[in-house]
C-alpha cells in the first residue's frame, strides 16, 4: 500500500466534485437552450452568446477539477514524467483561452477570437488524453500502479479517438460537429474521475 495523505484524498473528491459539476453545467445548458443551439450539430462554445456565464462556468469548474487532481497526483506520490506535466500545462492554457476568448459566431464567420477559441479547445482535447496514455505507461510496471494504469490507457485511447474525431468534423461538414465534441468533453471528464479513482486507489 502507498501511503496516501489526507490531503491528497481531500483533493481527489474535490476533482471528481468538480468534474461532475462541469459536466452537469453542460447537460443543463443542452436541455435549456435545445431550441437555440442543437447538440447534435452545434459545438458547446454556441452556449456562450445565450448563457456565458454558465458556460464559462462549466470550464472553470473543469479547470478547478483538474488542479484539484494534479496536485492530489503529485501529494500522493504518483509517478509522472515532465512531459506530463508539461502536457497537463497546456490543457489548463487551451481550457484558459476556451474561457477567455469566445468561438466563432457561426461556421460562416471567422473572428480573431474565434480562431484562439479553437485553437484553445484543439490543445486541450489532445492534451490531457495524451498526457493520461504516458502516465498509465509510466505506471504499468509498477505492481502498485499496473490495474489503475490499464484502466487509465484505455480512457485515454478514447479521449483520443473522440478528440481526433471531433477535429475531422472540422473539415467534413455532414459529420455530427456537436455530438462528437461532445463525445470528447465526456472523456475528458471521464480522465479527471479516473485521474481521481488512482489517487484513492493508492490508499487501499
Amino acid at each position: 500500500m502507498v501511503f496516501v495523505t489526507p490531503a491528497a484524498l481531500h483533493l481527489s473528491r474535490i476533482a471528481v466534485t468538480m468534474a461532475a459539476g462541469a459536466m452537469l453545467v453542460v447537460a443543463y445548458l443542452n436541455i435549456d437552450l435545445v431550441q437555440q443551439v442543437s447538440p447534435i450539430f452545434d459545438p458547446v462554445s454556441d452556449y456562450v452568446y445565450y448563457n456565458g456565464v454558465a458556460f464559462v462556468v462549466s470550464v472553470l469548474l473543469l479547470m478547478a477539477g483538474g488542479f484539484a487532481v494534479t496536485t492530489g497526483l503529485t501529494r500522493a506520490g504518483v509517478p509522472h514524467s515532465a512531459g506530463v506535466k508539461v502536457l497537463f500545462g497546456l490543457w489548463f492554457l487551451g481550457l484558459t483561452l476556451v474561457a477567455i476568448f469566445p468561438g466563432n459566431p457561426s461556421v460562416d464567420v471567422s473572428t480573431v477570437a474565434g480562431e484562439i477559441h479553437r485553437f484553445g479547445g484543439a490543445v486541450f482535447l489532445t492534451s490531457l488524453p495524451v498526457a493520461c496514455w504516458l502516465l498509465a505507461r509510466s505506471l504499468r510496471d509498477h505492481p502498485v500502479w499496473m490495474v489503475t494504469a490499464g484502466r487509465l490507457r484505455g480512457v485515454a485511447v478514447v479521449g483520443v479517438l473522440t478528440a481526433a474525431s471531433f477535429g475531422v468534423a472540422q473539415f467534413v461538414q455532414w459529420l455530427p460537429q456537436g455530438l462528437l465534441e461532445r463525445f470528447a468533453l465526456t472523456a475528458e471528464v471521464a480522465l479527471v474521475i479516473v485521474l481521481a479513482l488512482t489517487i484513492r486507489r493508492a490508499a487501499r
